[in-house]
């Protein structure tokens, strides 16, 4: 963990300025490192941080400030995002797939995406029993709100 905080506080210079991607699963991180990697890695395209526990709104409207080109987010897993922080993400209007499995959203960020994501291609959805969490109606208002055809 000590590296990876040194990676991403590293200032105007850091190497992670230049990330496009961060693949991070199950880890025991603080919110010190998440908020680092939310100020740092300022270029991120693709972000995965599944099944963390830190992982809540406050990192989301972090990374909704300073990532404004995230396009694919897997929030998977990760029990305390809900609908504000994953509507601070969605303001942004570049994100074009969205995991958000076994979190605390519900049919509120289904009309935030449609509302503000016109390009949303794709979302994962459905709680890991398998049964879909949101309603056939927030779910219809997703698919014809976006230009592309959204996968659910």
């Amino acid at each position: 963990m000590y590296y990876l905080h040194r990676f991403f506080s590293g200032g105007q210079l850091s190497p992670c300025k230049r990330l496009l991607s961060l693949r991070l699963s199950k880890l025991r991180v603080s919110y010190r490192l998440l908020f680092a990697i939310g100020r740092g890695a300022t270029s991120l395209i693709d972000l995965e941080t599944t099944h963390m526990a830190a992982v809540d709104d406050r990192f989301l409207r972090l990374l909704a400030d300073n990532c404004k080109e995230l396009k694919n987010v897997n929030f998977n897993g990760c029990r305390w995002v809900t609908d504000k922080g994953l509507a601070a993400l969605a303001r942004n209007g570049s994100l074009r797939e969205v995991r958000i499995r076994g979190t605390a959203c519900s049919d509120k960020s289904l009309y935030n995406l449609g509302q503000f994501c016109p390009d949303l291609e794709w979302i994962a959805h459905a709680d890991f029993s398998g049964r879909p969490k949101f309603s056939d109606e927030a779910l219809n208002c997703l698919r014809n709100t976006c230009v592309q055809r959204v996968i659910c």
